[in-house]
């Protein structure tokens, strides 16, 4: 039965396989390959990683887009490291269109929340939002003169 748990389970192994065409692919003896796509270098990084992000948010729909995207923009950059001790060329220019791809990918869900928050509470400040935002609510403690009262009813 199709469900999205089953879903997300089969888009588990169709990234991990092609995670790891990917890292072939970037460090391995393949340079220029993306030209028999169509793609220039810094399309098929942007591409690639606009999908790594995208897999990402499927893979993990409890961990937040913001961490997800730079664990993305980290894997690029280890990638980008890595290229330079496999003889290829380290380049900030890839390391930027892969950062395109990933806020090219974060970027629709920004636009929701901010349509959300327009359509529940478009006058409350962003310090009140986040305040309501379960994700970031701490924990409140009792404040310190409650904390050493007992009750009546219980004596200690």
């Amino acid at each position: 039965m199709l469900t999205p748990r089953n879903l997300q389970r089969c888009f588990k192994v169709f990234f991990a396989i092609a995670f790891a065409s990917l890292l072939i692919v970037m460090l391995g003896p393949f340079q220029d390959l993306e030209l028999r796509f169509g793609f220039t270098d810094k399309e098929a990084h942007a591409t690639a990683f606009f999908a790594v992000a995208n897999a990402l948010f499927i893979i993990a729909p409890r961990r937040r887009r913001t961490d997800l995207a730079m664990v993305a923009a980290a894997l690029g950059l280890a990638i980008e490291l890595l290229q330079g001790l496999t003889g290829r060329d380290v380049s900030l220019a890839d390391f930027m269109a892969d950062a395109a791809g990933i806020t090219a990918a974060v970027l629709p869900g920004v636009v929701e929340r901010l349509r959300h928050q327009l359509r529940t509470h478009p006058d409350l400040s962003v310090r009140q939002l986040r305040a309501l935002d379960r994700r970031t609510r701490r924990r409140r403690r009792p404040a310190p003169e409650a904390q050493g009262r007992t009750s009546s009813a219980n004596p200690a």
